[in-house]
């Protein structure tokens, strides 16, 4: 993987402050992280808008097809 730019990790930080550091998918507070749901490979912008925040475990499932995030 890519070292990600700094835009990305502030957008990243600014999406989980948003979320109060809490997954969206599930409601845990454990190892949260930033997930782009428009992926920032594929012209995905590098927003807090672009952004929401899974846990560990619920991350690892987006990427393997068993939860789908979608942006309302």
């Amino acid at each position: 993987m890519a070292k990600r730019s700094s835009v990305h990790i502030k957008a990243q930080r600014a999406g989980r402050a948003r979320d109060y550091e809490t997954c969206q998918a599930c409601g845990s507070k454990q190892k949260v992280q930033g997930h782009h749901i428009f992926d920032h490979q594929f012209s995905g912008a590098a927003t807090a808008e672009n952004i929401v925040s899974l846990c560990h475990d619920c991350h690892k499932k987006v990427h393997s097809g068993k939860l789908d995030i979608c942006k309302f």
